[in-house]
């Protein structure tokens, strides 16, 4: 057998030797990469997560100021930013966020729904979504209304004086993308101290307990607004669609509506950062910041683009 073996061409024996050794196993496939589906409100969602966090950390940070025997033992000059200016500028961003969501009509909407709901006038099965509804109704009393919440906004986000302020801050921002030169630091320190002198003087603690409550009830109140089942029985299919047609007050399409939510994401963010930085005396951005960046263009764009109202029709239900 050696000797036939020894004797064939060598091809054969190629052949031979791989027919006789052991078969080629293909490794196994690599393990499938899961990519988690995008929620469709995850931006809105996480701004309001930011806007709980930012007013729980300053909530923490105005009891330990007030537990410190030193804070306030130090006479500064008159204007000198100090901790407790930081404080209430942490609950400035949330308010902000929440006047924006205020004039795209989201509370608004919310309370109209709660009341046809308790009127009987909502029909059609609502599922877990009634229970919110309901909740939210009877709460109603023990909340800011709609000019309770106005006369706050006006008072701290008075404009147009905030505008022109947020939009030298913003712009400050922004110049800082390719690094900036000595001028353009110092126009961010200028606004930077424009901006929060202009808040903290607002920002006092009825302010600050305006902006836990309605944030507090902008989150109940997307617990509903969101639900598909809700959304059907005023035959419209997206939340801003459903808010768009809350009443001729707000006179936003379903894109204005969301343009104005995006404004008041992009507006938190930086007045975030106002917060941490107000009482640095050459406040830096790095040039690779892209969200604090992106957020002061985002908010100049939106300012810029903001579109004239028209009317929409009054909410009702489907038939």
């Amino acid at each position: 057998m050696r000797a036939a073996r020894a004797a064939a061409p060598p091809a054969a024996r190629r052949a031979a030797a791989i027919a006789e050794g052991p078969r080629m196993r293909l490794a196994p496939p690599p393990p499938d990469i899961v990519i988690a589906p995008r929620h469709e409100h995850e931006p809105l969602l996480r701004a309001l997560a930011l806007s709980l966090s930012a007013l729980e950390r300053q909530s923490a940070l105005v009891i330990a100021l007030s537990a410190d025997p030193l804070e306030g033992a130090i006479d500064l000059p008159p204007g000198a930013p100090n901790a407790m200016d930081r404080a209430q500028l942490q609950a400035a961003a949330p308010l902000y966020f929440a006047a924006e969501l205020e004039a795209a009509g989201l509370l608004p909407t919310a309370e109209q729904i709660a009341g046809l709901f308790a009127s009987g006038a909502i029909v059609q099965p609502l599922g877990p979504g009634a229970q919110l509804i309901n909740t939210f109704w009877r709460a109603r009393r023990e909340r800011l209304d709609a000019s309770e919440r106005q006369a706050i906004f006006a008072r701290v986000i008075e404009t147009p004086y905030f505008e022109r302020l947020m939009a030298g801050l913003c712009e400050a921002i922004v110049a800082q993308a390719d690094g900036g030169d000595l001028r353009e630091r110092v126009a961010l320190e200028t606004a930077c101290g424009a901006l929060g002198e202009f808040l903290a003087l607002r920002m006092d603690p009825m302010a600050t307990l305006a902006a836990r409550d309605i944030v507090a009830n902008i989150n109940l109140a997307l617990g509903f607004l969101r639900d598909r089942m809700l959304q059907a029985a005023f035959a419209v299919n997206s939340l801003w669609q459903l808010v768009a047609v809350a009443g001729t007050q707000q006179g936003l399409s379903a894109s204005g509506v969301q343009r104005r939510v995006d404004q008041g994401r992009a507006g938190q963010t930086v007045l975030l950062w106002l917060a941490e930085h107000y009482a640095d005396a050459a406040p830096r951005i790095a040039a690779d910041d892209y969200e604090l960046i992106g957020a002061a263009q985002r908010w100049l764009s939106g300012r810029d683009a903001a579109p004239a109202p028209a009317a929409a029709p009054a909410l009702s239900a489907a038939a």
